[in-house]
């Protein structure tokens, strides 16, 4: 028992705020409380799961372990946002939210910090120029994918007269149709995703395995350690969304609606892993780090976005990715910046320094947007 505690990552300390949780939800206090309790907890379980991934791989292979990685990487944000969904439509702005400001996060916060923390240390750091390629060839199909919705629903409701054969209800039921054509496109998008950097293409955009690599824990311990994470996380995730729906109700905190979603939901579930993309990249490991931010935001966007559309499809009332006009101008711009950036394969301190203040810059603009 000694050898494993010792083996917990430093942040799973955090779980002490578990029980904390459940005797704050059992005494009947909500809000702000509540809401800083269950998000200190669940950065501690999501430590917890990214250890367990890590060592199950060690046992399935790079093939497998690839694809476990692959759907916990983003099993916080899902859990968060599907239990949002069973809240009903007054929670899908801060479910839409979420989606955003973990592609943002990822691709500006996370990828900026390594860039700049790593660079600090290291003149240039390198990154594979056709990895870079293709995930950022993808991140422009996932922003028009993502775009066409939300564009067809503003078109219509900033000038209808352009548009007499639609009515307000129409228009609605025409946008919703193109949510869950998008929702499949995706999805099928990241099943061949999966199958090009996991089987036909991984030695292109996956370091080779370690093989001398030595598990800490017996596959019995990951596999529980694994499903108790998941089983905390989501208990915590339900007093996280709960907290949020009574700070919405009370109007008792100056942040905007769309604030919790894109930035503080957003940076609860990326946090840990987030983390360990940047301090990877101060020991000179930018392709590791760059893999661990891009391919937690392509994830986001391909699987979790459309999996949360249709979940809400088949609840009865559809989430549709019509997202706020801000929303779509700061993926755009993130989608800009890092196509430029990543081009030439290379990375500095002073790219690192623009990502991070363009995300610092729309951080504001969400923290300050009705």
């Amino acid at each position: 028992m000694g050898k494993l505690i010792k083996s917990l990552p430093k942040l799973s300390v955090l779980l002490v705020f578990l029980p904390v949780a459940i005797v704050l939800q059992v005494i009947g206090i909500d809000g702000l409380p509540l809401f800083l309790v269950s998000g200190l907890g669940i950065l501690g379980t999501v430590t917890l799961i990214g250890k367990a991934t890590e060592e199950v791989a060690v046992y399935t292979g790079p093939l497998w372990g690839g694809l476990l990685n692959a759907t916990f990487g983003n099993v916080t944000e899902l859990i968060i946002a599907m239990v949002a969904l069973t809240k009903g439509p007054a929670m899908y702005p801060i479910v839409l939210g979420s989606i955003v400001g973990s592609i943002l996060g990822n691709l500006l916060l996370v990828l900026g910090g390594a860039m700049l923390y790593g660079g600090m240390k290291f003149q240039v750091q390198r990154i594979s120029k056709t990895g870079a390629n293709v995930n950022v060839g993808m991140l422009w199909v996932v922003l028009i994918t993502l775009m066409v919705p939300s564009l067809v629903h503003i078109a219509y409701h900033v000038n209808p007269d352009a548009f007499p054969e639609l009515t307000h209800a129409s228009a609605d039921i025409l946008v919703e149709q193109v949510s869950l054509v998008a929702a499949v496109i995706l999805l099928s998008l990241y099943g061949l995703s999966l199958l090009f950097s996991l089987r036909t293409h991984r030695f292109l955009l996956m370091p080779d395995a370690d093989h001398d690599e030595q598990a800490e824990w017996s596959v019995k311990t990951s596999v529980i350690m694994l499903l108790t994470a998941t089983l905390m996380v989501a208990y915590l995730s339900e007093a996280f969304v709960s907290s949020i729906e009574t700070l919405k109700e009370s109007g008792t905190i100056a942040m905007s609606e769309m604030f919790i979603g894109v930035i503080v939901v957003a940076v609860v579930g990326n946090a840990a892993e987030g983390m360990v993309a940047v301090w990877v990249a101060r020991e000179d490991k930018m392709e590791l780090s760059f893999q661990i931010a891009m391919g937690s935001c392509l994830q986001v966007a391909l699987m979790v976005a459309p999996v949360l559309v249709l979940t809400s499809y088949f609840m009865g009332d559809l989430m549709t990715l019509a997202f706020d006009p801000f929303m779509l101008m700061s993926l755009t711009a993130a989608t800009v910046i890092a196509s430029t950036a990543l081009a030439d394969g290379e990375s500095n301190w002073l790219e690192g320094a623009m990502f991070l203040a363009v995300y610092i810059f729309f951080a504001l603009v969400f923290w300050f947007h009705p």
